[in-house]
């Protein structure tokens, strides 16, 4: 049977996303996310279903991505979308994600009608180590970054975002097929130009995309950095779509937060028959 699906697209540094407004059953979202993704009339990357529950300053924002997994673009991105309709130039929210134990706040700031900058103060990894991936029949370091619901592969050098991407993706499906991710990602990163291209693969919808931009991915490229350099960061990475700025604080050796901002544009809510 045909459904009206009620949705927003939000852009967030390219990383286009479906924000579906009805409510769907758990076990129907991973179905209903692969064919809005196939549709024709809709271009975007992923999809998540979006609970408001009120919410100026409070705890009402839901995202519950299409396989389960986190995403910090769609979670900041709601709050934006959030701010748009109760038209508010400024606002805090806490904001909940699949994937996600921890509630997370984001701030947002209009710019323009549509136009919101938003960032996000993310979770903490659970773990952030160096792996050694077989690249070509060579060794290469890799910094493994497990953050809640997704675990990204972050490999930095120069000439890293020009590299043959494919070859790298692959190397990568091959380490990660021996373990149960929900979601994991390449993060290919230049530090010399502060350049990223990052994949994700999500299990439950079967789907990898090399994404314009990546939240988590940004967030794990940081704490990548500062847990190599025991130090702060705070950079701004050019992705395909867009740049994200994310930062990192390191005290007495350990992440204390991590955050990731950026541009967000939204459009109006529209209808689908699917």
């Amino acid at each position: 049977m045909m459904k009206n699906i009620h949705y927003v697209l939000a852009n967030p540094s390219g990383n286009t996303t479906v924000f579906v407004l009805n409510p769907v059953a758990d076990g129907e979202r991973a179905g209903l996310a692969a064919r809005l993704l196939r549709s024709d009339c809709i271009k975007a990357e992923q999809v998540g279903f979006l609970t408001m529950n009120g919410t100026a300053n409070g705890a009402g924002l839901r995202i519950d991505m299409m396989g389960g997994e986190f995403c910090g673009n769609a979670s900041r991105s709601a709050a934006a979308y959030a701010a748009m309709v109760e038209g508010l130039e400024t606002s805090e929210y806490i904001i909940s994600c699949s994937g996600c134990m921890t509630n997370l706040k984001a701030n947002v700031r209009k710019r323009a009608s549509g136009v919101y900058d938003a960032s996000i103060e993310m979770p903490l990894p659970q773990s952030v180590d160096a792996v050694i991936i077989d690249i070509g029949g060579a060794p290469c370091r890799f910094f493994r970054v497990v953050l809640p619901g997704i675990v990204h592969f972050v490999f930095m050098g120069k000439g890293a975002a020009a590299v043959n991407r494919n070859i790298f993706w692959q190397a990568v499906k091959t380490y990660a097929s021996g373990e149960n991710y929900a979601a994991y990602g390449l993060i290919l990163l230049d530090p010399t130009i502060w350049k990223m291209i990052p994949a994700v693969y999500v299990k439950q919808t079967n789907t990898l995309y090399w994404e314009h931009s990546c939240g988590s991915g940004s967030a794990a490229a940081a704490a990548a950095i500062a847990y190599m350099g025991n130090r702060n960061i705070a950079v701004k990475l050019q992705q395909p779509g867009g740049v994200i700025a994310a930062a990192a604080v390191v005290a007495k050796g350990e992440l204390q937060y991590i955050t990731i901002g950026g541009e967000v544009t939204l459009e109006t809510e529209k209808i689908i028959k699917i």
